[in-house]
């Protein structure tokens, strides 16, 4: 039987009709580096891209593919995915069990990063891995030759589970909600942050297409902004962490199809984060890889990563879950999880989603609604609050 995965991968890639970074016109002078302290308060840039608020700034793109062909025999193409197969890869990198909740949680502070395998069962995968491939025939069925993308930079090829949902988020999904509370993650949460009263954020993650040939820039993932410390001796980086992602990878992470990029140790780092045109080549290649399908890449949302091309003919996808430390608070928790899905969870499941669960009967605005364009999704929105009428709007507004 032909999955829907392979019929996306058929339609889905490699696309020699769409230019290298897209077809927006994308300034190529640097933009100093890839530091964001404005975080969500980010300003639109100047040229039309779908990205998510705290990626506003990657919208140069990456020039070192300037002149190559989208295509899977591009003689450049075909010479990176060589020297990816010889050097792609944190040598050495550490993959644990889930019962080795203190080295996980040892290798999470010193590092930004770690790598868990076999967190997810395989009903789990399946139930994931079907619902990603929901989200990717969508996306496909709207923007046959992924010349849209979005996410973090807007690079073709590339989207934002949570960013292509008109509701931010996918917690009005089963098989996202379903990742919330698992049995191989919530000790190594609580032992990340000390307390198992920390709460979600949100979910989602991204995927990359077949002849995604860019690198996305390095970053941090800044749903935040700077403590307000008029003595100027902290920052956020100086504090435990406040954000805290993890990703599950649907498909075995190698050497060509896009494996995340983590810099160990980055997450307390105070250097500015550098562009593509200065970033060093091993930054490039310090990729978690090989990690199989099932694992859990749990990640310091300040240590800076970044995409990678996926020069495969399989979907890379990414769904993740984002929790914030107890202490820690944001305009990025939005209430975008149905009371249905709520009342699925655990007892803890339930605890540390409150923050994002809406109330029984009341409607998750935006959710069911996917589309890479965000004046479609805004226009659904707009359509849906219109419905409700202006006073229930008005305060699912002000309590968003």
């Amino acid at each position: 039987m032909t999955t829907a995965r392979a019929i996306a991968e058929a339609r889905a890639g490699w696309h020699s009709s769409v230019p290298p970074n897209g077809l927006a016109n994308r300034p190529r002078e640097a933009y100093g580096d890839n530091t964001n302290v404005l975080g969500l308060d980010t300003p639109e840039p100047d040229i039309e891209i779908e990205t998510t608020p705290e990626h506003r700034n990657l919208v140069a793109g990456d020039p070192m593919c300037a002149g190559w062909t989208r295509a899977f025999d591009d003689p450049n193409v075909v010479a990176l995915r060589e020297r990816l197969g010889r050097e792609n890869g944190i040598e050495g990198l550490e993959i644990v069990a889930p019962s080795e909740v203190s080295r996980a949680a040892e290798l999470f502070h010193r590092d930004g990063f770690v790598v868990v395998a076999e967190a997810l069962s395989v009903d789990e995968l399946s139930d994931i891995r079907a619902a990603t491939d929901r989200v990717i025939d969508a996306l496909v069925e709207i923007d046959p030759t992924c010349a849209v993308g979005g996410g973090a930079g807007g690079l073709p090829h590339r989207y934002s589970f949570g960013a292509t949902s008109a509701s931010r988020h996918r917690l009005h999904e089963r098989a996202w909600t379903a990742l919330i509370d698992l049995p191989t993650t919530t000790p190594i949460l609580t032992e990340i942050f000390g307390s198992a009263n920390y709460v979600v954020g949100g979910g989602g993650g991204d995927l990359a297409m077949p002849g995604a040939i860019e690198y996305q820039g390095l970053h941090a993932d800044n749903i935040w902004a700077e403590p307000h410390d008029p003595s100027g001796r902290v920052k956020i980086r100086d504090l435990p962490a406040p954000v805290v992602t993890i990703n599950f990878p649907t498909v075995d992470l190698t050497t060509e199809n896009g494996p995340i990029r983590q810099i160990p140790g980055s997450q307390q780092w105070h250097d500015p984060i550098p562009n593509l045109a200065d970033e060093p080549d091993w930054m490039k290649t310090s990729t978690l890889c090989p990690v199989p399908a099932r694992s859990a890449i749990i990640r310091d949302n300040r240590a800076w990563h970044g995409g990678t091309p996926n020069l495969s003919r399989e979907v890379r996808a990414l769904p993740n879950i984002e929790y914030f430390a107890p202490w820690f608070r944001s305009e990025g928790i939005i209430r975008s999880m149905p009371y249905e899905r709520w009342k699925e969870l655990s007892d803890h499941g339930r605890r540390v989603s409150r923050l994002v669960m809406c109330g029984p009967g009341e409607i998750v605005i935006g959710a069911g609604f996917t589309h890479p364009r965000a004046r479609a999704r805004d226009g659904f929105v707009a359509d849906q609050l219109e419905a409700i009428g202006p006073d229930a709007a008005a305060e699912y507004l002000q309590r968003r």
